[in-house]
């Protein structure tokens, strides 16, 4: 079984790897795409101002609360052997892949990736997402809904990738473990350990069935959130408002597996 893993550069997506890596009787290969180079932050910048503002202005409030440094003693994830590419939908790129003939994708941490590459895998391209879909599809997804205290929201799902963004069929959701210290920094990373850990077990009951999972059908469209809407004022707010949505709180950590 081939399988390519697709990953961010943040230590929980080294961790992602790190841990499917560890799986024996498969062939990998990892692609890493440039996330924020200058190139496209200055075509983020002529085509939507506002994004573009909201993303610095959320690197630099993730910059003064440590949250590089938390991740980095969370996951304790070395950098996994990878090809570092400028994007994944570049025809350079999307051809490695099809040389490659993965029966499988993973993904977590990336951009949105064209049907080109969807298409490939024979078993299709799974993605973790950091939020409960539909209601919480896009950007910051674990964020929203702490800090809307819309808690029974909170987790992560696991689904085949298709053209509309996070809507693809459900094999998995996950709900971590809430209580009143918390904060979306404890919350997400156990989020992403736990989504993880469920990824792999994905990766092996396809690999053992030899077939794609089924999974389940989304209903609804949910809400679509986009950079352009954790604003300045609103990651200047949100530890504080969080801190409050979550006094007195204590919820159970639970899991919802569309498959057996």
């Amino acid at each position: 079984m081939k399988v390519v893993i697709l990953k961010g550069d943040s230590p929980r997506h080294s961790y992602f790897t790190q841990e499917i890596l560890k799986l024996e009787g498969i062939e990998f290969m990892t692609l890493s795409p440039e996330r924020l180079g200058r190139g496209r932050l200055k075509r983020m910048l002529l085509k939507s101002p506002k994004t573009f503002f909201n993303r610095i202005s959320k690197y630099f409030f993730q910059k003064i609360r440590n949250w590089n440094k938390k991740e980095v003693d969370f996951f304790e994830a070395s950098l996994p052997e990878q090809i570092n590419v400028t994007s994944l939908n570049d025809k350079d790129t999307v051809k490695r892949i099809k040389e490659f003939d993965p029966d499988l994708i993973v993904a977590f941490g990336i951009p949105i990736i064209s049907s080109k590459i969807i298409e490939i895998p024979k078993f299709g391209a799974i993605n973790l997402h950091g939020g409960i879909s539909p209601e919480y599809k896009g950007g910051n997804t674990i964020f929203w809904p702490l800090y809307k205290k819309d808690l029974t929201k909170v987790g992560a799902t696991l689904h085949y990738m298709v053209k509309k963004v996070d809507s693809g069929r459900v094999i998995t959701k996950v709900y971590p473990e809430i209580g009143e210290t918390d904060s979306e920094f404890t919350i997400s990373a156990r989020t992403f350990k736990k989504a993880t850990k469920e990824m792999v077990e994905i990766v092996k009951w396809i690999r053992k069935n030899g077939k794609a999972i089924y999974g389940e059908a989304q209903q609804g469209d949910g809400n679509l959130y986009l950079a352009k809407h954790r604003t300045f004022w609103v990651d200047l707010k949100g530890p504080s408002k969080i801190r409050k949505n979550l006094k007195g709180i204590h919820i159970e950590e639970r899991i919802e597996r569309f498959y057996e």
